[in-house]
């Protein structure tokens, strides 16, 4: 199933920082389409300020936080985790379709168990190989586990590409973080082989990823493009992934018009309300230009 037409979310990542009743009432001015993410911190009354959001509204990965904070890995081989993994996006399921929303997405597998004070930072080294069949396996299985329960619901279950920083390969050169390159994403889709599932590609994860990985962007955009149902934007020189804006001459505005018809999500840190404005202008823009 595919959004019927183009539609542009804001992430509550662009309000980090403000508390959570400010941002529903900021965006609820602004009639934002809005997707509720990871920077929103855990309250009690979470569900009940969800669903009286009044406009368009995304639940994504992490949201609703839980109250003991833990790292939703699909593929990990604790296998409490897991469960408390696959739980979280089978909630996560269930409030989308409760919301409106026509999918709900979750990030990629790690073959690591990171604390939660370990992301967006260095994770855990080891001198250990990676067992990437074991945790590939594994985060199929609960991919398997999880679209049931989409499919019964009549949703989408996207994966969103995870993001590989130099700082974060072993020493051996492996990458911990699963479906950080195309040829993984293209290979998570046809071996899974089901209309509900599909690839939230995140502009910012790849630029990353392409760069630590030596692979060509702009190529993997185009490997990928059959698959993706749903784009993260925001930019970054390369090396991180901190939500940047994006600005004039964004990298992934020549491939906007590729992607008709399907949600864009702006996921940059901590805009202004104009600043959040014109940004969309500019995917608008793009989407029938190919230039921001």
């Amino acid at each position: 199933m595919h959004a019927k037409q183009t539609s542009f979310y804001v992430s509550s990542m662009a309000f980090y920082g403000t508390d959570t009743i400010d941002m529903i009432r900021q965006a609820a001015e602004q009639s934002f389409p809005l997707e509720f993410s990871s920077a929103v911190p855990y309250r009690e009354n979470m569900e009940t300020l969800f669903h009286a959001y009044p406009h368009p509204k995304l639940v994504h990965n992490y949201f609703p936080a839980p109250i003991i904070p833990f790292v939703l890995n699909l593929a990990s081989k604790d296998p409490l985790v897991r469960t408390q993994s696959i739980e979280h996006v089978l909630k996560g399921l269930r409030w989308s379709k409760q919301g409106g929303a026509e999918f709900y997405a979750a990030h990629a597998g790690f073959c690591i168990d990171p604390k939660p004070e370990n992301l967006g930072q260095q994770l855990p080294q080891s001198t250990d190989r990676i067992d990437c069949k074991k945790h590939w396996k594994l985060f199929l299985d609960s991919i398997r586990t999880i679209l049931p329960l989409a499919e019964a619901l009549d949703l989408d279950f996207y994966i969103e590409n995870n993001v590989t920083a130099r700082m974060n390969l072993n020493v051996h050169g492996e990458s911990p973080l699963l479906c950080s390159d195309p040829e993984e994403m293209q290979r998570l889709i046809q071996e899974i082989n089901h209309p509900r599932l599909g690839i939230l590609l995140d502009t910012a994860h790849l630029k990353v990823s392409a760069r630590t990985l030596n692979f060509s962007a702009a190529a993997a955009v185009k490997k990928v493009a059959p698959y993706v149902r749903a784009i993260h934007h925001s930019d970054n020189a390369g090396e991180l992934d901190n939500n940047l804006p994006i600005e004039s001459g964004y990298w992934f505005g020549e491939f906007m018009p590729l992607f008709g018809n399907i949600p864009h999500v702006l996921e940059v840190k901590k805009q202004s309300i104009a600043s959040i404005k014109k940004q969309i202008e500019w995917l608008t823009i793009a989407q029938k230009t190919g230039v921001v």
